[in-house]
């Protein structure tokens, strides 16, 4: 397997410590599954499975009181997802957020049971090294998630727009060119505020030259004096 997302997930694992044949053994024995666009791909899964993306985009969504959902994260090829659990109120435990295949994707699926088994091999002071270092992505993402609940909804649109340059755009000559296709309901979604709030917010960054649009993609401004 040589695909876009086994070698991102291949670095991303090999750049926090772990040795290339323990890679080898995670990764490489799993179940390979196709999900169409918009399919769900779980709602309350068995938490005996890790997710990973080879191909295509995947939106991870959580719940809110009134029946709606906010979209938590897009992930891309050699992401990870499957791995957050709570629990009810029964005291069941349950995925903690569901997820939906924006694109057409390809997913592999390993048992948490072969990734147990994996890691138990390791030596105590290559375990207690992981530890940190999930400890340091855990630590950067609840601050994120801190930082992000205090914006208003024009900071958050623009914390988002930035997020998905970096993750999936390409630089151009105006500034970087957004891959994915995204509505004004996506990004609704992504900051929890109405439909109608977005397209103002949109309205005013193109006005103000941080933001344009090329078709069917966004393009995030890095001088606007260029389109000025």
């Amino acid at each position: 397997m040589t695909g876009d997302g086994y070698l991102k997930l291949r670095t991303r694992l090999t750049s926090h410590g772990l040795p290339e044949n323990i890679v080898n053994q995670l990764i490489e024995q799993h179940t390979l599954i196709s999900y169409p666009k918009d399919s769900m791909i779980f709602l309350g899964a068995p938490l005996d499975i890790l997710y990973w993306v080879y191909s295509g985009l995947v939106d991870i969504l959580c719940s809110k009181p009134d029946g709606g959902q906010i979209q938590v994260s897009l992930l891309g090829p050699g992401d990870i997802f499957g791995f957050m659990e709570f629990s009810d109120p029964s005291g069941n435990p349950m995925q903690a957020f569901q997820s939906r295949a924006r694109t057409n994707v390809e997913l592999c699926l390993i048992t948490r049971h072969r990734v147990r088994k994996v890691l138990g091999r390791l030596d105590p002071p290559l375990l207690v090294h992981l530890l940190g270092e999930i400890t340091a992505v855990w630590g950067s993402f609840s601050l994120y998630c801190a930082q992000f609940l205090g914006m208003n909804y024009s900071e958050r649109l623009e914390t988002v727009l930035n997020d998905l340059a970096r993750k999936f755009g390409v630089k151009e000559a105006r500034g970087t060119l957004l891959i994915p296709e995204f509505g004004h309901s996506d990004f609704a979604e992504m900051i929890g505020c109405s439909r109608p709030m977005v397209s103002r917010l949109i309205g005013e960054m193109i006005a103000n030259h941080r933001l344009t649009y090329d078709g069917k993609h966004y393009i995030v401004l890095d001088n606007p004096a260029i389109t000025a």
